[in-house]
């Protein structure tokens, strides 16, 4: 997959999903692979027009979003950000500059509540009223429910922030992760006999609640069991630094400098402060034996 920018986008003979895609969940996934399948039918480029508004955490980083959409089998994701000029840009005018323009539509994929242009002047009626005009056709969905409640975005930052990871999991359609490079730590775990891998998350990543969680790691095919600790480390730092600390069981080869994906399961405990590394120990082998016997 290639990633590019509105300003150097030029593309053409096209299946487009438009969105926010800021959750990346079921719903957006349903528009994505209509438009793969599209593709492959109609002998068309696949692309996924991010429009990013971005004004609170996010649940999937930039760079989060790249990989799952590398993973879909995506040709290209368009990264747009929500510009002045963009906004002001008329429903008419993105249609014509646009998606024809910019991206030579021939299916444009979305959500029934799809809005755009200027003041959000666009919706899905108006996109297919010029369906004849430009050439294009337009494909939408509804949104899709669990239980009669909605899958939304806005839900998913909800059950992030209570750290409710089965809920994030069946509307995401996958496990919340965070990925990110291998630091070297303090190696304070070595000596406790739980050596640790130590990443500094995104500043722009909705995080969980403090605590320790049951995690799982993937390193070059196999899954290992982990236990996961995110949060300042009030044990034995002050410099109120937020980690992730994932303790894999069973594993103990050098993973400094890897870019590894943590997989979140289960909510274990709480943040706490011990008395000392001994107590610590003591906590982290119950949580072992908590997610060993799961």
């Amino acid at each position: 997959m290639k990633v590019l920018t509105y300003d150097e986008t030029q593309l053409h003979n096209t299946a487009v999903a438009l969105g926010k895609f800021q959750g990346l969940h079921r719903g957006h996934l349903l528009l994505i692979n209509k438009i793969s399948q599209l593709a492959k039918k109609d002998g068309l480029t696949s692309v996924v027009f991010t429009i990013n508004i971005n004004n609170s955490k996010m649940i999937n980083t930039k760079v989060d979003r790249e990989n799952i959409l590398q993973e879909l089998d995506v040709n290209y994701e368009i990264d747009c950000d929500f510009t002045p000029e963009f906004a002001a840009m008329s429903p008419y005018d993105f249609i014509k500059d646009v998606l024809i323009g910019k991206l030579g539509a021939k299916y444009v994929v979305v959500g029934k509540d799809f809005c755009f242009g200027c003041k959000r002047q666009g919706n899905v009626d108006f996109l297919k009223n010029y369906q004849s005009e430009f050439g294009y056709e337009v494909i939408d969905y509804d949104k899709l429910s669990i239980n009669g409640n909605e899958i939304s975005s806005s839900a998913i930052r909800q059950f992030i922030q209570e750290g409710n990871l089965d809920e994030i999991a069946d509307y995401m359609g996958r496990n919340y992760f965070i990925q990110g490079k291998v630091m070297r730590g303090k190696q304070l775990g070595r000596t406790i006999d739980f050596p640790t891998i130590n990443q500094i998350p995104p500043k722009d990543k909705l995080l969980p609640p403090f605590g320790a969680y049951e995690t799982k790691v993937n390193l070059y095919g196999k899954n290992y069991k982990a236990i996961t600790n995110i949060g300042d480390n009030p044990t034995i730092s002050d410099n109120n630094q937020i980690t992730v600390e994932t303790h894999i069981i069973d594993y103990d080869g050098d993973l400094y400098g890897e870019d590894i994906k943590v997989e979140f399961i289960r909510y274990i405990r709480e943040q706490k402060r011990f008395k000392d590394v001994s107590e610590l120990r003591q906590q982290l082998l119950h949580d072992k034996a908590s997610v060993m016997h799961q």
